[in-house]
């Protein structure tokens, strides 16, 4: 054998085996491609799952008020709250379910909620927090890809949930089913609302009655007939109930705490008045001048609420909550008697809008009257689902954001509404609340 073929032979061996580990190399990367991308889609699946319970799980927080009242509040900070990121401790409603869904519990991770105000295409609900979105993230240490040179890499998954909906172009519901004349406009009355109308739950034949009034409004739509005379907007009777129901439906009733006062309460002039329940109710009246309430919650605890006499009152970001029991039996509220009263509902939280509300498990005589030549600057919702609401004897309210949902409604002698329809919802409450992944 020649010295050259030992040679040649020698170099092809070589080859062969920088070929096999080629090959190997080759198949070890492959083998680890596999395997590491088979765990990061394991893990992005599994983080957008995550993602999106907790993100449903901070707007159904917000959409129920528990954000605020829950020993770990969030997003209670107004509108757009600044960007918050998870500890791995946290007791906030979004992280908690982060991390029982396996994610913010370790130092891998990093649970970031944020609080659009718009969503592209979404049409979300006035909310002063409309939608939550949550994002989260992971480092993963690489298996045999850690041989090519990657050690670690990161997957993310983001999730947003809003309130969505629309706003009511309704700005009076009549809720009740049944009632002859449920909605009353007669005697002289002088009803203008600006840009909304009317919807009457009641299917009687004159579920409504329009005589000899000026009513002005988009439309009244009622379930049953109307005996209209006079002036009045276009009136479409037979309409389907489920249109006229009560949009407060799911509004939570209020827990009333210990008394603050008992027995009816009489401010002197120039008092402020706190939130809390008042035990016995609340008099303004006999010329007692510049009463001012502070920005809350103010459980009526039987007694009811008068404001009368010449008083002069104002509350910013209030509600009253209408109640009672067997000690302090309900009654509803009151002003009339040339008082000048100016009262706002809050702009956020549960009760945004609302700045009335009667127990809905009450049914009483003791009905809400707005009359006798009082000057009122009302801006929110008049909620007595059970009881009627009248507007009476020259009784004048003022343009503002105001809406009326009761049992029935009555405009009657001289009384001058002038009502502009909240286009936003976010000022009356009369929006659509539904909980919703969005993106």
């Amino acid at each position: 054998m020649k010295r050259s073929d030992i040679h040649s032979g020698g170099e092809g061996g070589q080859a062969v085996i920088l070929l096999v580990v080629a090959m190997s190399v080759f198949l070890i990367g492959a083998v680890g491609l596999a395997i590491d991308g088979g765990q990061m889609y394991a893990q992005r699946q599994m983080a957008q799952t995550a993602a999106d319970a907790a993100a449903q799980a901070g707007i159904m927080s917000i959409f129920r008020g528990t954000n605020l009242t829950a020993p770990s509040p969030f997003a209670n900070s107004g509108t757009s709250p600044a960007p918050y990121v998870c500890t791995m401790t946290d007791g906030i409603a979004p992280c908690v379910f982060a991390r029982d869904n396996g994610f913010g519990g370790t130092a891998a991770d990093t649970v970031t909620l944020s609080y659009p105000q718009t969503v592209p295409g979404v049409n979300l609900s006035p909310a002063t927090v409309p939608a939550v979105t949550v994002t989260v993230t992971r480092t993963l240490k690489m298996g045999l890809m850690q041989f090519l040179g990657a050690a670690t890499s990161s997957i993310t998954a983001k999730a947003t949930a809003g309130l969505v909906g629309a706003v009511s172009h309704y700005c009076v519901y009549v809720l009740d089913p049944s009632g002859q004349d449920a909605l009353l406009v007669n005697n002289g009355a002088n009803v203008t609302l600006n840009g909304c109308g009317i919807a009457v739950a009641s299917a009687a034949s004159h579920g409504a009655t329009i005589s000899y009034v000026t009513l002005k409004a988009t439309d009244v739509d009622i379930v049953g007939g109307c005996n209209c005379t006079g002036t009045y907007p276009v009136i479409h009777t037979g309409v389907l109930p489920q249109s006229v129901a009560d949009p407060f439906a799911s509004l939570p009733a209020p827990a009333p705490g210990p008394c603050v006062k008992t027995g009816m309460y009489s401010p002197p002039s120039n008092t402020t008045l706190v939130p809390g329940n008042y035990c016995g109710g609340i008099t303004v009246s006999n010329g007692v001048t510049n009463v001012t309430f502070l920005s809350g919650i103010y459980t009526i605890t039987g007694g009811g609420v008068t404001f009368s006499g010449g008083a002069t009152a104002t509350g910013n970001g209030v509600m009253f909550y209408l109640t009672g029991n067997t000690t302090y039996p309900y009654a509803s509220a009151t002003i009339g008697g040339g008082v000048s009263v100016s009262l706002w509902a809050q702009t956020s939280g549960v009760y945004q809008g609302v700045l009335f509300f009667g127990d809905r498990t009450i049914h009483s005589a003791s009905n809400a009257n707005f009359g006798g030549g009082a000057s009122m600057k009302l801006s929110g919702s008049l909620y007595f689902r059970t009881t009627s609401v009248s507007f009476s004897n020259g009784t004048g309210v003022e343009a503002n954001s105001t809406a009326i949902v009761a049992m029935q409604v009555l405009f009657s002698g001289g009384a001058q509404a002038n009502i502009q329809h909240d286009a936003t919802g976010a000022i009356t409450g009369l929006f659509s609340r539904s909980v919703a992944l969005v993106r």
